[in-house]
């Protein structure tokens, strides 16, 4: 068993090895498909003067906005104190604010601006349709192909996430 964060990896191998070499393979040509994408956002980021980390908590708060610190620290993996660096980062650039929960005074949420969700949806708009002129060149029995296969990969990455909770 391989550990990697908090991700324990279970896989049977063949004595020969040839199951290890196969997932690094498919592990390369995953990381080679998601530099195709990544490459354009690297770019969108840093034109907006925004790091990874800053692009990841704005997609974040794209999918659930109004997480307090602890829940996007959670979500991503990090310390909650580093989250709080980039948030203040943000606040700065108007791109997210801070508001008191009505509820609970002491829980403090975060929401993306009118600024943020116009940058996250612009980024967001551009790589939409470079990943479509790509797609759109597959024939229909490789894009049925191309499915299946992000859906296997998307069931068993929960399946992980549901194993490791």
């Amino acid at each position: 068993m391989v550990r990697h964060g908090a991700t324990e990896q279970r896989a049977v191998e063949p004595a020969d090895g040839a199951w290890s070499d196969r997932l690094r393979h498919v592990a390369r040509l995953y990381g080679d498909a998601v530099g195709i994408i990544d490459t354009l956002r690297i770019q969108g980021w840093s034109e907006d003067g925004l790091t990874i980390p800053q692009m990841r908590l704005l997609w974040a708060l794209r999918d659930e906005d109004g997480l307090p610190v602890g829940a996007l620290a959670e979500q991503l993996g990090v310390n909650p104190s580093t989250i709080t660096g980039h948030v203040d980062r943000l606040v700065r650039q108007d791109l997210v604010r801070r508001e008191e929960d009505a509820g609970d005074r002491r829980i403090v949420r975060n929401y993306l601006t009118e600024t943020g969700e116009t940058t996250v949806g612009a980024l967001r708009r551009i790589a939409g349709a470079y990943m479509m002129n790509i797609l759109k060149r597959l024939d229909d029995v490789q894009l049925v192909r191309l499915e299946l296969a992000l859906e296997d990969l998307n069931h068993a990455a929960a399946q992980s996430q549901r194993d490791d909770a």
